[in-house]
């Protein structure tokens, strides 16, 4: 069988399947990255955990939980009347810190999945920066171009459904 070329004794239609190998160590300076993450990524998180959600009734709110922060108000809502994309996202990370996580859906939904997703990020970083190599991920790039995707498509196809009911009700 060794006298027969290659080309010759691969199936048509399937191709050689290439060798894998492991991910590359990762570099100092992506290191440093991942640790720099984790500590932003942290420190919001912290500040979710600081504000609080609730308003003088101790009911939990469903956006604006940023004034506290000194923020002015949404530009897009007070000129429109409807809710921007990001609406409710600090008050959901900030019902999640208080692990209050059926209100924070309801105050955003896609900022309750992001806050859930910086929650993982924050040991994901540590460890990835520990080992040398992204833990349970091939390439960093890749997934944070997925991730990226994914959140915005989620952001604007919710939006999409509070701006139909917002509509409707007018």
């Amino acid at each position: 069988m060794d006298s027969v070329p290659e080309s010759e004794r691969l199936m048509d239609g399937f191709e050689e399947v290439p060798e894998v190998y492991p991910a590359p160590d990762l570099i100092w300076p992506v290191r440093a990255v991942l640790v720099i993450i984790a500590i932003l990524v942290g420190a919001v998180l912290t500040v979710g955990a600081c504000l609080h959600p609730y308003d003088e009734n101790g009911q939990p709110k469903k956006q604006e939980t940023h004034r506290q922060l000194v923020l002015p108000p949404c530009s897009f809502y007070r000129m429109t009347h409807l809710p921007c994309p990001s609406c409710g996202f600090t008050t959901s990370f900030s019902l999640v810190m208080h692990l209050d996580p059926i209100n924070a859906l309801r105050a955003n939904s896609v900022g309750t999945i992001l806050a859930l997703f910086c929650i993982c990020v924050v040991p994901w970083a540590i460890i990835s920066a520990w080992r040398g190599r992204y833990f349970l991920v091939a390439t960093g790039e890749q997934t944070l171009i997925v991730c990226l995707v994914a959140f915005v498509a989620m952001m604007l196809i919710r939006w999409s459904i509070i701006l139909t009911i917002a509509l409707s009700n007018r």
